[in-house]
């Protein structure tokens, strides 16, 4: 096989789900995953940009440009005058002022180290971006197998998990009751299931119709129900929540359009017939009982902290506390009532964390996604755009809003292999090349 991107970008997409699934306690994993994607930029830069160019495009490109610009800025050093001015700075000019230090010039951020640390955590997501804009549908069709063969490889990684056996974890993740995969963290092992049962139907139908090697339907099928059953083994009440949505999604989108053209209500009815069978023998297993469990008992702890966040928030606007900073800060705005509970690494809602650590740009970032988002779905999936690859289109949408949906209770996009998952995912929604040479349309 030439050494091209169809390479550079699987292998950076395998590495990044084998390695990047851990949390800011396994910084090493992450340090080799941002070094190749580095590597891999420069690899791109070199060769020059030969990716189509539309406003989609371009104005994805802006977005992760005003992205990567804001870890920077907040990094930038500013005289006392400013920065002792700014909301949520009196600790830190009372701390230099008790020690006897002369006022200094100091950055926005009040932790400048998870700063820099949260900037070079961009750059794979970003470097994926770029690589699927230059893939051809092809080679998109060939990340996207490799997504959905690493989420086999999980899969089978939870099952040997869930039996109990501590050997079979990746990372020290301090209990062992659920099935993890890749990931320090059920909630993304679900996660990656999720997508990949979304992206087994979208390719297998598009690999057949741009005429691409696909695997048989039933051995797609087959894959499919590995990993619907494996996700109630992470869990995950979220995952278990959006597991139907993934599995009726992917089963229209592996079936032959002709077949759903007669489809009838009858059709319909036994297939609720089947996933209220699987549904009854599900939940007489020990593994769903436990999940299901989950539902019930006390309210989750987050909703007991969100309201610090939320009053966090409200002493660091309009400029944040800085990127990565949310650890320290959190700390010094958490009330007595919580102090009982797990360590806070996250918020569990990135909405809220982005907005503590970034102020107002965050926001504006945020709503600027969002409608990304909505533009890019309507110009992929209107009927005058429906083509070879709206399965795939469909999918990559469906995956979005499953990701942004979790990231409100939780923060699967902290980890680098779902970032990276998320920047393909988003990169598909754009045209391909078709010879490797630039393209351009208005």
């Amino acid at each position: 096989m030439k050494f091209d991107g169809r390479v550079i970008g699987a292998a950076l997409l395998g590495l990044a789900l084998l390695l990047g699934g851990g949390s800011l306690r396994f910084p090493m994993t992450r340090l080799i995953v941002e070094l190749a994607s580095a590597g891999v930029l420069v690899w791109y830069a070199l060769r020059g940009w030969r990716a189509p160019v539309d406003r989609w495009s371009a104005a994805a490109i802006v977005f992760l440009l005003l992205v990567l610009a804001l870890p920077l800025v907040q990094l930038v050093p500013l005289p006392p005058s400013i920065w002792t001015a700014l909301p949520g700075r009196e600790d830190a000019a009372r701390i230099l002022e008790a020690a006897g230090l002369a006022p200094r010039w100091m950055p926005i951020s009040l932790q400048p180290d998870a700063t820099r640390l949260a900037a070079a955590y961009l750059i794979p997501p970003i470097t994926m971006f770029i690589v699927t804009l230059h893939a051809t549908q092809a080679q998109r069709v060939l990340y996207g197998w490799v997504i959905v063969a690493m989420g086999l490889a999980g899969a089978l990684l939870g099952l040997l998990q869930a039996g109990g056996s501590q050997s079979f974890y990746l990372y020290d993740v301090g209990r062992y009751t659920a099935a993890t995969g890749f990931f320090a963290n059920k909630n993304h092992h679900a996660d990656l299931l999720l997508i990949a049962i979304l992206l087994a139907g979208g390719l297998a139908s598009t690999g057949r119709r741009l005429g691409l090697k696909s695997p048989p339907t039933l051995a797609v099928a087959g894959g499919i129900a590995v990993l619907a059953l494996a996700v109630p083994a992470a869990n995950s009440r979220m995952g278990l929540l959006m597991l139907p949505i993934a599995v009726l999604a992917a089963a229209l989108l592996l079936a032959p359009r002709k077949y759903l053209r007669r489809l009838r209500p009858r059709d319909a009815a036994i297939g609720a017939a089947v996933l209220a069978g699987l549904a009854v023998v599900g939940a007489s297993s020990g593994v769903v009982s436990r999940l299901l469990d989950r539902f019930g008992g006390d309210p989750d702890a987050r909703f007991k902290f969100w309201p610090d966040v939320i009053q966090a928030i409200g002493h660091y606007q309009p400029v944040g506390s800085g990127l990565g900073s949310f650890i320290k800060i959190f700390q010094r705005h958490e009330s007595i009532t919580t102090l009982d509970f797990t360590y806070v690494f996250h918020a569990h809602n990135d909405v809220m964390e982005i907005v503590l650590e970034t102020g107002w740009a965050g926001v504006a970032l945020i709503l600027f996604g969002v409608l990304l988002w909505l533009v890019a779905s309507w110009l992929t999936l209107r009927p005058a755009a429906w083509g070879a690859v709206t399965s795939l289109h469909l999918a990559c949408v469906l995956g979005i809003a499953m990701l942004a949906a979790h990231s409100l209770v939780d923060y699967p996009l902290r980890t680098l292999g779902l970032a990276c998952v998320l920047a393909f995912l988003a990169g598909c929604l754009s045209p391909a090349t078709t010879d490797g040479t630039s393209q351009a349309k208005g």
